[in-house]
């Protein structure tokens, strides 16, 4: 897998893997949300998991791809775009579905300490 779309698929499971089935309330509930976009999700991502590096770049390459498609969710184009590397990379094709929704504040992003793997 090429250095790129491996950043791309962390980057999908980054903002999806804080999902907990055991709260109701969205947005507190965690997901797919286009939480990533915030700098302290960055650096509380980095702070725990020491695996956010290298992610910055792979938003910022997509950051004009949201430009240009406004009406684009970031919870969505995070998806997209993992499920495209994985594809590219020679994995399987993801059925996708859109229609998340985005965090709008950084107030709203999961606690520290969400991600598996702790």
């Amino acid at each position: 897998m090429r250095p790129f779309p491996l950043k791309q698929v962390r980057l999908g499971w980054h903002d999806a893997g804080t999902y907990n089935k055991n709260i109701e309330e969205w947005p507190l509930r965690g997901g797919a949300n286009g939480n990533l976009r915030f700098e302290i999700e960055q650096k509380q991502t980095l702070s725990s998991q020491s695996s956010f590096s290298g992610l910055v770049n792979a938003l910022k390459l997509l950051q004009p791809i949201k430009d240009k498609y406004s009406g684009v969710t970031y919870a969505d184009l995070f998806q997209l775009a993992s499920a495209t590397a994985m594809e590219e990379a020679g994995g399987p094709k993801f059925p996708m579905k859109y229609g998340r929704v985005d965090v709008s504040e950084p107030e709203q992003c999961p606690e520290e300490g969400r991600l598996p793997g702790k």
